[in-house]
């Protein structure tokens, strides 16, 4: 089990990427996500000491590539600046030692969900030379979505992976809640996500969230209110022998994360 942040911790005053290692390792937690979600601005040398670090103590690095991202788009200028912000972040996450590169894939829009999907599935194809090329080991990550306006179902990214060489889900299960792909508040939800999928390793992202019709608003602290639950999905994860990362998107960072790993160490 790795658990961990998405960015450099709350409590890490006036601290680089590379602080922030010995800072989760010293709470504990073993996890850290590069957010490059306002652009890839890390340099090759930073990357690589992370990834001296990080191996060093044995934290685990993903990324999160910019928001900036519509792989949808009819606009060619601005699916070729999609595809270079992915470039971009597999190849800085790839020198930093990092597993897996998030990825939000972009919006339905009014082409109906086969044609999205089409044009993802092929946008994502495209990337296989780049990723030879540069022998990246870090794969496409696309994020199941927590808004019905964007593409991102559990089903629509299980097909990516099997269609698609380098990509391998990331699941956030604030999102998947929001979207009511799964009623995170029982336990049982999370049997039955679990049976939906087969990998050998998850890479999660959590919080807790505030949402309405049309799915997430907000992201909250855990314990706030337990939607989704953290404690049946840990049980479940221990239950099954899940291989996990478990990134916290809350708020809170890395007061979040200590509890998830207080409850697992209980476990």
């Amino acid at each position: 089990m790795h658990i961990g942040t998405a960015g450099i911790p709350i409590g890490c005053k006036n601290c680089s990427s590379v602080d922030a290692l010995k800072f989760l390792k010293d709470m504990g937690l073993n996890a850290l996500e590069l957010e490059f979600v306002r652009g890839v601005k890390m340099g090759e040398e930073t990357a690589k000491k992370i990834k001296n670090r990080a191996d060093l103590l044995g934290v685990k690095i993903s990324s999160h590539a910019p928001y900036y991202i519509n792989l949808a788009s009819d606009d060619p200028n601005k699916l070729e600046r999609s595809l270079e912000h992915i470039k971009k972040s597999l190849y800085i996450t790839n020198l930093a030692g990092g597993h897996i590169t998030a990825i939000h894939m972009g919006y339905y829009q009014n082409l109906g969900k086969e044609e999205t999907y089409k044009r993802m599935k092929n946008a994502l194809k495209s990337l296989g030379e780049f990723i030879e090329q540069y022998n990246i080991k870090t794969k496409m990550g696309p994020e199941t979505a927590g808004k019905l306006s964007q593409f991102g179902r559990l089903d629509e990214l299980l097909r990516l992976m099997e269609e698609v060489e380098y990509v391998e889900p990331v699941f956030d299960i604030a999102h998947l809640h929001a979207t009511r792909e799964f009623d995170f508040t029982k336990k049982q939800s999370y049997y039955d996500f679990f049976n939906k999928t087969n990998l050998d390793h998850y890479h999660f992202h959590f919080s807790e969230i505030n949402y309405g019709e049309k799915g997430e608003r907000n992201h909250l602290n855990v314990g706030e209110t337990m939607v989704p639950n953290y404690k049946y999905f840990l049980d479940v994860v221990k239950e099954l022998g899940i291989d996990a990362t478990i990134i916290l998107e809350t708020p809170d960072l890395e007061v979040s994360a200590k509890k998830l790993l207080d409850y697992w160490n209980t476990l």
